[in-house]
């Protein structure tokens, strides 16, 4: 996934200049896929968890501000929203709230949260 499609999630969701002053951007999800392209599978079968880490701490950072932008937009224009979309976002915050560390499972929930929000005109 490129690291594009998660900007613009939270971008769809919060005010940009929010966004800046916290620091959340694509260089986040660009840590952690850098992260991720650096685990070294032999290595970790040897007990060295150093790249382990690494990616599953900037993981949970990603997935961690994906729920809560998820979070935010449904509280924010649920009344806008058709109870199907409803349903679709509550399914993913509540699979984000699992102990995972599967990259490709966040980059679809990510891409599906943005085509369930782009159905509707947001404006912030």
């Amino acid at each position: 996934m490129k690291h594009n499609e998660y900007e613009y999630l939270l971008n769809k969701i919060y005010y940009k200049g929010i966004l800046k002053n916290n620091g959340i951007n694509a260089d986040m999800y660009q840590r952690m896929q850098n992260e991720y392209s650096n685990l070294d599978l032999p290595a970790l079968v040897k007990g060295k968890l150093d790249g382990d880490y690494a990616f599953r701490k900037s993981f949970l950072v990603v997935r961690n501000f994906v729920q809560q932008a998820i979070k935010d937009g449904l509280k924010s224009f649920h009344f806008t929203m058709n109870s199907t979309d409803i349903n679709k976002l509550t399914y993913m915050v509540d699979m984000l709230n699992r102990n995972f560390f599967d990259k490709q499972s966040l980059d679809r929930i990510i891409t599906t949260a943005n085509s369930v929000f782009n159905q509707y005109n947001l404006k912030n």
